[in-house]
């Protein structure tokens, strides 16, 4: 799945009609990579206690980071290229 796609797979709450979305910002500002890391990080974090069950929401959420992570390889590629 391609950048666009999986964007607009995402959260409703981080889009915005005709605006520059954060999420693109730190793409173009070459900070994707350290707010996706740290983000996964941080839904893991949220789940290291073996009482509780796991959040799938959290879970949810660094798969879906973790393929926006490849696909942003892919559109840096195409950057670089242009």
């Amino acid at each position: 799945m391609n950048w666009s796609q999986l964007k607009n797979e995402g959260s409703e709450h981080y889009k915005t009609d005709g605006g520059v979305e954060p999420i693109d910002l730190y793409l173009a500002a070459g900070l994707f990579r350290h707010y996706a890391v740290t983000s996964i990080i941080k839904y893991a974090f949220r789940n290291r206690n073996n009482e509780e069950p796991v959040r799938e929401s959290d879970m949810n959420k660094i798969i879906d980071l973790a393929k926006k992570l490849i696909a942003a390889n892919h559109v840096n590629d195409e950057i670089q290229l242009i």
